[in-house]
């Protein structure tokens, strides 16, 4: 797991009942923990140091596991004896990026593509805006464009379940699509304007 922004794990006290807040992370951030119970002290399991009752220091930077890869949950707790109810979750997440490549395969005008994915990461629900695109012919000259949709046939389909983005669909003008679009995904992470073309030929 790389090294990268932090984020912060708060630890509360409400009608006598201790709770560890759940965050969500992708896999170049780690994590630190504030306690803020007056009462007790805590002691995460991941962290190196102890938490006075609040107001104390925060905790150094904890580092999550590295496997199993992500999407996973975390689950952790206290090291303090008598504490063993207190437990909390970290939502662990593929950092948002483009696929592997951002060129789709060539594609038959007329034919349904096999969904190929743009997106990868991230965590849902994804928002998908300012989808613009041009379809060009072989001497580079603009056929078609547009925006609201990734070309005439074409749709982006968001999964629901952290897997990213898709496009999909059956094109049905000859020439190079090109499109672009803007990812905003659950934990607040942002992919912009990011360039794919797909090369449609003729039955």
């Amino acid at each position: 797991m790389k090294e990268g922004p932090m984020k912060q794990i708060h630890i509360t006290r409400s009608n006598n009942i201790v709770t560890f807040e759940t965050v969500s992370v992708d896999d170049t951030e780690t994590v630190f923990f504030t306690n803020d119970d007056p009462i007790e002290p805590h002691y995460p399991t991941m962290a190196t140091n102890q938490l006075g009752p609040a107001p104390s220091p925060n905790s150094s930077q904890c580092t999550l596991p590295t496997s199993p890869d992500p999407p996973f949950t975390y689950t952790y707790g206290c090291q303090i004896p008598g504490h063993g109810s207190e437990k909390g979750t970290i939502n662990v997440f593929v950092v948002l990026g483009p696929g592997a490549t951002t060129t789709l395969p060539q594609a038959t005008a007329g034919s349904p593509i096999a969904p190929f994915q743009v997106v990868v990461g991230g965590r849902s629900p994804y928002q998908i805006s300012g989808q613009l695109f041009q379809i060009t012919d072989s001497s580079g000259n603009i056929i078609q464009q547009g925006s609201g949709s990734i070309g005439p046939g074409m749709q982006l389909v968001a999964s629901t379940n952290n897997a990213g983005i898709t496009a999909t669909g059956t094109p049905t003008q000859l020439g190079t699509y090109n499109f672009t679009f803007t990812v905003n995904d659950g934990a607040g992470r942002n992919l912009q304007q990011v360039q794919y073309s797909m090369n449609v030929i003729a039955a």
